[in-house]
């Protein structure tokens, strides 16, 4: 419980800004933008023939909090994609080709070494 001094009036409660919702709200609306983009990369063209890589994105968010009296604050997310198929489009018609399971394994396997090294990196600070 706060002391009195730091309590909020409770007819200015409403305006009080808490930095931890700020902070989230800002954080889920910056993935949001960035996952309302869809699942479909950028099309290469090359000829008479386009591929558009198909992904599958993934994300994490978590947050710690503090006080007001100094103690630590933390928090951290990261994310994904992972490449899971091509739509390919040619003048003879348009087909989906399903990228081997082990490429898959493989992008998820580096992802997973990635965030073990920035993890590392981090602890080591």
């Amino acid at each position: 419980m706060l002391p009195s001094f730091l309590s909020v009036n409770p007819l200015l409660a409403p305006f009080v800004t808490d930095p931890a919702q700020l902070l989230m709200t800002a954080t889920m609306t910056a993935f949001e933008q960035l996952l309302g983009k869809g699942v479909l990369g950028t099309p290469l063209t090359v000829g008479d023939t386009t591929i558009i890589p198909v992904t599958i994105t993934t994300f994490g968010v978590g947050t710690g909090g503090g006080s007001l009296f100094g103690e630590p604050v933390g928090g951290g997310g990261g994310g994904g994609v992972i490449p899971v198929a091509l739509i390919i489009v040619t003048p003879d018609g348009t087909r989906i080709e399903q990228l081997p399971k082990e490429t898959t394994a493989a992008a998820l396997e580096k992802l997973t070494d990635m965030a073990k090294e920035m993890g590392g990196r981090r602890e080591k600070r």
